[in-house]
């Protein structure tokens, strides 16, 4: 005998974890290594390697976006993207995007994402830690924008492809 059971949940903001149809196990908290990266985000990806396996063009550059307690980084891609990597981003940012009405949401190997995109860029909300509040959990950004006309048009797939990166980066810092 087959039981098939089918259930609702809400895209409710104030659980970002919620999905509305899959339910994934719990991964582990990338808290502590994330935070390994907050004085030194470009650190992320510094190598010759990562850099041209995504076709950045040049070293990282520090910023700070005065969004979260740490400092962020962004590259230049010669198909004509910006990438900014935003770890600890303020909860208000946050709840700007997970409450905007366009808002997707989804996971991304087992994290909850909640994504917003226009035209012109794409901005995921990626949570790595155990609590669903991004106050008290870890969590970081991936903002990819098109900075040339004709840069690619899919930039939420580019923004996918780097959040899978750093989650990978993230989860063998915790081997270390």
């Amino acid at each position: 005998m087959l039981i098939l059971l089918v259930g609702c949940s809400s895209a409710n903001p104030s659980n970002p974890r919620a999905s509305p149809s899959v339910s994934h196990p719990n991964p582990p908290d990338l808290t502590q290594p994330l935070g390994e990266y907050a004085g030194a985000p470009c650190a992320l990806l510094d190598g010759d390697e990562d850099r041209a396996a995504y076709r950045i063009t040049m070293p990282g550059r520090v910023i700070d976006l005065s969004e979260g307690p740490a400092e962020s980084c962004y590259w230049l891609v010669s198909t004509g993207v910006q990438i900014t990597w935003i770890p600890y981003p303020h909860e208000k940012t946050w709840r700007a995007n997970a409450d905007d009405p366009g808002a997707r949401r989804f996971y991304i190997a087992g994290y909850p994402v909640v994504q917003t995109a226009d035209k012109e860029s794409c901005y995921q909300n990626v949570i790595v830690g155990s609590s669903d509040s991004v106050l008290s959990s870890g969590s970081f950004s991936m903002l990819v924008r098109r900075t040339e006309s004709d840069a690619p048009k899919d930039l939420c797939g580019i923004a996918t492809l780097l959040s899978e990166l750093i989650i990978t980066k993230l989860q063998l810092g915790l081997s270390n």
